[in-house]
């Protein structure tokens, strides 16, 4: 006996608009983020293209700040966009779970989603980066793994191997900066300043790609490319950089001894280490005290202190001329306005740790009473954003999520 035929059902499902997908997908990780990609084409196509437009978290709003001590803390993260789980995971369980418990990885940078720790044994507690470097995707998880420079081969035929990092102890004192543009190229560049003895002067410079895997060695001031400054001075370099049109720009004071003269600049080295341009730093605009980009300009901040060298005021310039070399002051807060509503004590430190990549916001880092704190140019506001744990005075570095793959962080050097 034949049984009757179930009737075929049809379910229409109604899918969510473009905007409320966009919405939807806007607060999801990263990694979830890319796996939705393979429901279908048209979520393919609408991720694929709302992440070049930026309209997913990878947009030039900070997801916030990791933080990290050189022997508490490798890592640690700050929320400034009120999420209930961060986009990325601030562990770096993906990291840490590769390394053996023998080795450490300390924060050292990031650049535009790419996130810089120097890679070393646990026992080199002065040496943040004995073993190298690891430069890494918290969005994507991927990282590669970068040798360390001192087996950098001389010009000369020489080798730099027997060189000693750290501030203790040892010959040099290292300063590595990454540079990540994904809107010229996938590939990153470290410029490595190496420091007599920790106290600034610079003696060379050290280059990676990530094209070539290698290390290149440029020397410092004695060398060619440095030799434009003459030989009757030493050069200073602080620790304020920021990449910008492909280029580090660095803050570098020119130090004639004899003649107890200082001159301030800010140096556009490339990615071989080459100083590309020069821009001259006036005494009367105030000591530098920060580098950083937003909304397409070059920014400094500047600090000025009294005749007892206490703090009083910022100021804030920008280069809206770049080949003219157009500074315009943007603004000025004093010391006072930043730290009455946190602080009961007039002077401590307060530290510029990051400008806003697309908003006249700027943070600061109050020490002692360990305040994270933001400025808001346009409005005057000051605003307390949180309260950073005591041991925290490492590093402090913003971050934007970027959540393309990319070659460079898939092949070990």
């Amino acid at each position: 006996m034949d049984c009757p035929k179930a009737k075929r059902t049809e379910v229409m499902v109604t899918c969510p608009s473009d905007d409320a997908l966009v919405e939807i997908l806007s607060r999801l990780r990263a990694k979830p983020l890319f796996r939705f990609k393979c429901v279908s084409k048209a979520w393919r196509d609408l991720i694929t293209e709302r992440l070049r437009c930026r309209e997913f978290p990878q947009t030039l709003e900070p997801e916030g700040f990791f933080i990290g001590e050189m022997d508490v803390n490798y890592g640690d993260f700050v929320g400034l966009l009120g999420r209930p789980v961060p986009l990325v995971d601030p562990s770096f369980s993906f990291l840490t779970k590769n390394l053996p418990k023998s080795e450490k990885i300390v924060l050292l940078g990031s650049c535009n989603g790419l996130v810089l720790f120097g890679h070393r044994r646990v026992s080199d507690i002065f040496e943040t980066d004995s073993l190298g470097y690891i430069v890494c995707n918290p969005a994507t998880e991927q990282w590669v793994a970068v040798p360390s420079s001192f087996s950098t081969k001389r010009e000369d035929g020489g080798d730099e191997s027997n060189a000693n990092d750290g501030p203790v102890g040892g010959a040099y004192y290292l300063q590595t900066y990454l540079i990540f543009d994904p809107a010229v190229s996938p590939h990153f560049q470290l410029v490595q300043f190496w420091l007599f003895d920790g106290l600034g002067d610079l003696a060379e410079v050290h280059t990676f790609s990530s094209v070539t895997g290698e290390w290149r060695r440029r020397e410092g001031v004695e060398g060619q490319a440095w030799s434009q400054w003459g030989s009757d001075c030493a050069l200073w370099v602080t620790s304020e950089a920021c990449p910008f049109k492909g280029m580090l720009h660095v803050s570098i004071i020119r130090d004639f001894q004899a003649r107890m003269e200082m001159h301030r600049m800010i140096v556009a080295v490339d990615g071989e280490g080459k100083p590309f341009r020069t821009m001259h730093w006036p005494d009367n605009r105030g000591s530098i005290v920060f580098v950083g980009q937003s909304q397409g300009h070059l920014h400094c901040v500047s600090e000025h202190s009294d005749f007892e060298r206490k703090m009083t005021e910022f100021s804030i310039w920008v280069l809206e001329g770049y080949d003219e070399e157009k500074w315009v002051l943007r603004d000025t807060v004093s010391i006072y306005k930043l730290l009455q509503s946190v602080s009961e004590h007039f002077y401590p430190r307060c530290d510029v740790i990051a400008i806003h990549p697309d908003r006249g916001l700027v943070f600061f880092n109050v020490k002692w009473v360990w305040k994270l704190i933001s400025y808001d140019m346009d409005t005057k506001e000051v605003r307390a954003l949180c309260t950073l744990r005591q041991y925290y005075s490492w590093y402090i570095t913003p971050y934007v999520p970027y959540f393309a793959e990319s070659a460079a962080l898939a092949k070990n050097y």
